[in-house]
């Protein structure tokens, strides 16, 4: 895909020669991110609070980080009758992986996600602006590419349209859902083999009591930027219910959402299927969370055909507010011998992978977990994915498990 993050050459090791278990091999080298946290994990005690590494975070605790990052916030002023407010927004993600797999082995750090950029409230806080961008891994180029870019205008309070540079609105949990709050390290395999990224839009959303939709128009012809809408173009709709007082849960989300797109030789995103619907519930109540999500991708050709695919991912707070455990079964299976992929991270990385990874039936199981130092702003995480794929037409068989460990940190 052309909007691919690039990745740094990882350090291989052919399968006839595996390289040594992860818990004694040079794969637990501490790089500069993990460095960093290590020292602020150190540095917690002497910043003015006392903290508890077991304990869930104390109000002084909260308060203190709370009032670092407010130093992100450069203007606030309600009486500014043009711009009520000004503030960076960043993020970056580090992580580190092993692939063990009977297609080889590999072992890498990737900077994951490294993006700055700010966002805007203007006009009574009637218009919001949001610009951000994002360099490459090892950060070699400072600017790789536009991330989000539009405006969103709230004419009232149950209606938000939004111009510019966007995420489509499918997937309402494992896309549109913030990698920043996401408790794996890795979108489900099914979605990213949709070819679903940012795309120059114009959408609208709108919420009537607990019923919410939305519906929006998306050029396929998006590059790194904004692209020349020298291609065809994407529409989609979709509804949700807000159950949560029916449930008596904290949260009770449904959602059901669809997206067609066109077909043009300078397509460059949403080129791979004609129709995409996605169904999600994600609840959550007392310390469990669960999520349920499901993808049927049709009209694809060639190794491209149909797809449906579905993940489980329930959640449970060992610590309310400092560990979280995680899990998540995926499935995906396709109507051709080649027409399902094998996740890209990290499998994708084993040396001898045959088939270009490709069969008709794949399965993961992910068990992991989430240090929060504050929050979804700044946590460590760790897990392990065990994956299957079986079939394809040229031997396309892949067997393995992915160890990860990486932090995140945004603001």
């Amino acid at each position: 895909m052309k909007l691919q993050h690039k990745h740094r050459t990882p350090r291989v090791s052919p399968s006839s020669n595996p390289v040594a278990s992860p818990l004694a091999s040079a794969g637990f080298r501490i790089h500069l991110a993990r460095r960093a946290a290590l020292v602020l994990l150190a540095s917690l005690p002497g910043i003015g609070f006392a903290f508890d590494p077991l304990a869930p975070p104390s109000a002084e605790e909260s308060a203190s980080l709370d009032t670092l990052w407010k130093a992100f916030s450069l203007y606030k002023d309600d009486a500014n009758p043009i711009l009520q407010e000004f503030k960076l927004r960043g993020r970056y993600q580090g992580q580190n992986h092993w692939v063990e797999s009977d297609q080889g082995n590999a072992e890498s750090w990737e900077d994951r996600r490294s993006r700055l950029g700010f966002d805007a409230k203007l006009f009574a806080k009637q218009v919001e602006a949001r610009v951000d961008f994002q360099s490459n891994d090892s950060f070699e180029d400072g600017y790789d590419r536009l991330v989000d870019a539009y405006l969103k205008w709230r004419p009232n309070a149950e209606i938000a349209i939004t111009a510019g540079r966007t995420k489509p609105l499918i997937g309402y949990y494992d896309w549109l859902e913030s990698t920043n709050s996401q408790p794996t390290f890795e979108r489900s395999q099914v979605f990213n083999q949709l070819r679903v990224d940012r795309a120059t839009a114009l959408t609208i959303e709108g919420r009537t009591g607990d019923v919410t939709w939305q519906a929006g128009g998306y050029s396929n012809d998006t590059d790194r930027e904004f692209g020349k809408f020298g291609g065809s173009f994407s529409f989609g709709a979709g509804i949700g219910y807000d159950a949560k007082e029916a449930f008596g849960w904290r949260r009770a989300d449904f959602r059901l959402d669809w997206l067609h797109s066109g077909h043009d030789a300078d397509d460059q995103v949403l080129d791979r299927y004609d129709d995409i619907v996605s169904a999600t519930f994600h609840g959550q109540d007392g310390p469990w969370g669960f999520v349920a999500e499901a993808f049927n991708a049709s009209g694809g050709e060639g190794r491209d055909a149909d797809v449906f695919g579905f993940f489980l991912q329930p959640t449970y707070d060992l610590v309310p507010k400092r560990l979280q455990l995680v899990g998540r079964y995926s499935f995906a299976t396709g109507d051709g011998p080649d027409s399902v992929r094998r996740q890209t991270r990290y499998e994708s990385e084993a040396p001898a992978l045959t088939g270009s990874g490709r069969g008709d039936a794949y399965q993961a199981l992910y068990l992991g977990a989430q240090y929060f130092i504050h929050g979804d702003k700044l946590k460590l995480l760790a897990g392990a994915e065990y994956a299957n794929l079986d079939g394809g037409g040229n031997g396309g068989d892949y067997d393995g498990l992915t160890l990860l460990t990486g932090i995140r940190f945004s603001f």
